[in-house]
């Protein structure tokens, strides 16, 4: 029987843009990003989320047709119970920042006419250096969070490789580097396409914004502790 390889690693890159998109992590580079309204840094953290995400897998594939060693169970459940916590603890994270940055609803008097908007502190629009630095320092959170979600992740993603690489380790790794990228892509016209649409609702629709930001929390929260029912 002949293989199509082409269309076997087309098939890849297809697995891994559904892959990218699942809740988890759609949840999470949406938490990470919600207060980042610049769609640069936005698909900064996407694509070094998709980097970790990538080099786990990477490593779990070598271990598992290179040397045929796998990731200890155990340690594919905490990783999973990690998620959860991860989840819950960026909701709540979120609601603490919103508590903390007291963002008030003022009125302006123009003549007769009254304008209302939510306002931000005066430090949000202004960055000091200590906060420039401090985010280029964040940019390594979404690498380490997406090595841990590939490590829950990695037997579905593991799952084909034997079937599609015929016990050849370079088709194994091909075909798990063609998945990341699928991620890859996928997560990148994700957080443009949310990042589009928060920078839209700050500027125009600034309560609606008030708002979706505090839903995006408290749905992180409850997702995780689904997530940690399914786990446990």
């Amino acid at each position: 029987m002949i293989i199509d390889w082409s269309s076997i690693l087309l098939l890849s890159f297809g697995l891994g843009l559904m892959h990218a998109l699942d809740a988890d992590h759609i949840m999470t580079i949406s938490m990470l990003a919600n207060k980042k309204q610049s769609i640069r840094r936005t698909v900064m953290f996407s694509a070094n989320w998709a980097i970790g995400h990538g080099t786990t897998l990477a490593i779990a594939g070598l271990l598992l047709f290179g040397l045929n060693l796998s990731i200890p169970e155990n340690l594919q459940y905490g990783a999973e119970v990690a998620v959860g916590l991860l989840l819950i603890s960026l909701g709540l994270y979120s609601f603490w920042q919103f508590r903390v940055e007291k963002i008030k609803l003022v009125q302006h008097q123009h003549g007769e006419i009254t304008h209302t908007h939510w306002q931000l502190p005066n430090h949000a629009n202004n960055p000091t250096k200590s906060e420039s630095i401090s985010s280029i320092k964040a940019q390594h959170k979404p690498v380490m969070i997406g090595m841990l979600h590939g490590l829950a992740g990695s037997a579905p993603a593991l799952a084909l490789v034997p079937l599609v690489s015929s016990g050849q380790l370079s088709l194994g790794l091909k075909y798990l580097l063609i998945f990341s990228m699928g991620s890859l892509l996928a997560m990148v016209l994700f957080s443009m396409t949310f990042s589009y649409f928060q920078k839209l609702l700050q500027t125009r629709f600034q309560s609606v914004f008030y708002w979706n930001q505090r839903i995006f929390a408290l749905g992180s929260i409850a997702l995780g502790g689904y997530w940690l029912t399914l786990a446990i």
